[in-house]
């Protein structure tokens, strides 16, 4: 088997475990990655004082790959002419990739003849005549899939108060889709980060429009007052964050994309609620009643951070411009 770099996923679980305190065997196992995976990540990425980060590691993945793409000069006089040979007998790219492969000979990516024919590297761009599907310029394949799930009139989350980063202030939250098996249903948590404070609703679908109704219903029933700022990911559910934030009076703010931890409280809250409703459950079959008796219990579950107090506590017991006092 081929080894396949580590996802942006993977890197975050990865980060959780390592400061968690598990071993490179343990994480492995838990990622079905090998424990040789895992070291040669940490050992290739964790380089500095701040040790291993997910979304440096990232970032230095993608551009590390970048590089290695950058150039033909790797691929021999030879087989430039055997794969001119192949085009002219009016074989695909990918027809002569697997064959070059199959026969054990040097190995070129139908990707790469595809960006040799259009860049016409050494002479390749006359063989474009041989392709059965004959464009002037290569098609992007992502280009369809650009505009997904963009967020209009996105707010980073650099711009949010610095005061929601100190907990201490009931009306900071964050927000997040739990999504059920096959994509059937979700559900939408949003947790307080000053008192860990949890609301969810059931959704049958993700659509901005639902999302939009079960948050904007959920928070009218606490008190607008008791919502300040709104901090979410980058899913198009969310992509109606203008609507919540003129009905509930309240900031909206998006965390940088594969940087899970910028929430990291709804993330571990969420694995909290999946106690309730593991993963492979058909969240259109949840009821909101079966939701609000699981939130119930995890709103009255005593916490560490909160001085053994319960977030319920917590919240109902302060004003929603008061300060938390732990």
């Amino acid at each position: 088997m081929s080894y396949q770099q580590l996802s942006a996923d993977e890197r975050f679980q990865l980060y959780q475990l390592r400061q968690s305190g598990e071993s490179m065997r343990a994480i492995g196992r838990k990622l079905g990655r090998s424990h040789t995976t895992i070291s040669r990540e940490l050992r290739r990425y964790e380089a500095d004082e701040q040790g291993y980060r997910p979304d440096k590691a990232q970032q230095q993945s993608q551009w590390r790959r970048q590089q290695s793409k950058t150039a033909f000069a790797s691929v021999s006089a030879e087989c430039i002419e055997s794969i001119k040979q192949c085009l002219a007998l009016y074989h695909s790219p990918e027809q002569i990739a697997g064959r070059l492969k199959r026969q054990e000979q040097e190995y070129v990516s139908h990707e790469t003849i595809y960006q040799m024919l259009y860049q016409d590297y050494a002479g390749m761009g006359g063989y474009l005549k041989y392709l059965r599907h004959r464009r002037a310029k290569r098609k992007k394949r992502s280009s369809k899939q650009s505009k997904r799930g963009q967020i209009p009139n996105r707010v980073g989350i650099e711009e949010r108060p610095a005061v929601a980063d100190l907990k201490r202030e009931i009306g900071h939250w964050e927000g997040d889709t739990m999504i059920g098996a096959q994509h059937h249903g979700a559900i939408a948590t949003f947790v307080d980060k000053a008192t860990k404070y949890l609301v969810a609703r059931a959704m049958l679908n993700r659509t901005a429009q639902t999302l939009n109704n079960s948050a904007i219903r959920a928070f009218k029933v606490i008190g607008i007052g008791r919502v300040k700022t709104m901090t979410f990911d980058n899913g198009k559910e969310f992509s109606g964050h203008e609507e919540i934030a003129r009905e509930l009076r309240a900031s909206c703010y998006f965390a940088n994309p594969y940087c899970s931890w910028e929430r990291g409280l709804n993330e571990h809250t969420n694995g909290l609620l999946r106690q309730f409703f593991p993963k492979g459950t058909n969240f259109e079959e949840v009821r909101q009643k079966d939701v609000d008796e699981a939130v119930k219990l995890i709103n009255h579950r005593p916490r560490k951070a909160l001085g053994y107090r319960t977030p319920h506590e917590v919240f109902w017991g302060h004003s929603g411009s008061g300060a938390v006092q732990i």
